[in-house]
């Protein structure tokens, strides 16, 4: 009986430091993303910057005396319900302290509810839907978090500014059934016929259509905010528009499908991908994966781990529930983009993040201002 006594007792303590993610000298953290198909783009670069950054930090000596273990599962083909799959692996298999991802609303949102039932944050990268963080019924979600600005930050912050640079009149074209798409019209549009602006017309497509002419007729001489791929087509009928994008085309299939027909078209992002300051660390990142470039979706993994990191330094402790309770007090904090990152405690959202307008000039991308809203 003392010897089974004893058995349980080891056996309890094993499953005890099993869930706080630790076992031995090693501590696991989880990453989620697109790992595979049309989208890996957006999920496997920073899976390789991860394993970089963790393979370097162990070679220092790790995390307050472990060593780093990343775990890092594919939400395709469908993000929903494959994310959280890996959420729950990631928890209950795997047992991270926390976990860095995902990069998309769909699969942010749920998992929102399993981490804070299981106390295990995660941050993520470019899930800007505002139910990630913040339930539909103004509930915060106490262990999710992000490093990106949400919809309707963004919305209005191009608004203010496509107001300010002196235009009156925009048209818009959105993706019927995406909520984001959607979500940033709204804002859009909201803010600036607040503002005194004008919305010439808002048309709904869907996802596959690929013929705008008949739509583009109805707008006229207004300025449009719309997507790249009608720019060619608007060429085509003499129509001269000042285009506004989103972050959701920032890329430069945008210039290679449109080219000359988007010269001084803006975009908002949360980063300039060609920033020179990050030039030294995309070559390095570009000459050892090159299958694979640096890009925005890296950096916003950079930002993510940082701020992990700073959490787990300021609490001094591998206990998930420490972990959050850093993140949330996180303020002024010193990322890879973001000089004085904070965290709003009542959303988990970034204070005041600076929205990069982007103009294309002679073809490339270009910063045209850095555009803090709560400074306008």
């Amino acid at each position: 009986m003392k010897k089974a006594a004893l058995f349980l007792v080891i056996a309890m303590l094993i499953a005890m430091l099993s869930a706080c993610g630790q076992s031995g000298d090693t501590v696991v953290i989880g990453y989620i993303g697109d790992l595979s198909g049309s989208d890996a783009y957006v999920g496997v670069p920073p899976q390789l910057f991860l394993q970089d950054y963790f393979k370097d930090l162990n070679s220092k000596g790790g995390i307050l005396g472990k060593q780093v273990k990343l775990v890092a599962y594919d939400m395709q083909p469908d993000n929903a319900t494959d994310g959280v799959l890996a959420c729950n692996r990631l928890i209950n298999e795997d047992h991270a302290i926390a976990i860095i991802g995902p990069s998309s609303s769909s699969a942010g949102i749920p998992m929102a509810d399993i981490c804070d039932e299981a106390k295990v944050p995660f941050i993520a990268t470019s899930a800007t839907n505002e139910k990630v963080t913040v339930a539909e019924d103004g509930t915060l979600h106490p262990y999710a978090f992000r490093v990106c600005f949400i919809d309707s930050y963004q919305g209005t912050a191009a608004a203010n500014y496509a107001y300010d640079d002196g235009i009156r009149r925009v048209g818009m074209i959105e993706t019927l059934g995406n909520p984001y798409s959607q979500n940033i019209c709204n804002y859009f549009e909201e803010q600036f016929t607040k503002l005194g602006g004008t919305i010439v017309d808002r048309i709904g497509v869907q996802a596959e259509d690929v013929e705008f002419r008949a739509q583009l007729t109805t707008f006229g001489e207004a300025d449009v905010e719309m997507p790249s791929y009608v720019a060619n087509q608007a060429a085509d009928l003499g129509l001269d528009f000042q285009y506004i994008f989103t972050d959701g085309v920032y890329d430069n299939a945008l210039l290679e499908v449109a080219g000359p027909a988007l010269e001084g078209a803006m975009l908002t992002n949360g980063i300039y991908g060609e920033n020179p300051a990050y030039a030294d660390f995309a070559a390095e990142y570009n000459a050892k994966h090159p299958d694979w470039q640096a890009n925005i979706f890296v950096y916003y993994a950079y930002d993510a781990v940082e701020l992990l990191m700073y959490a787990i330094n300021e609490s001094q402790s591998l206990d998930s529930v420490k972990i959050r309770d850093a993140l949330e007090g996180a303020t002024d904090v010193k990322l890879f983009t973001d000089e004085h990152f904070t965290v709003d405690p009542a959303t988990h959202n970034p204070l005041n993040k600076m929205v990069a307008i982007i103009e294309v000039v002679d073809g490339k991308f270009s910063l045209r201002d850095s555009f803090y809203p709560d400074q306008r």
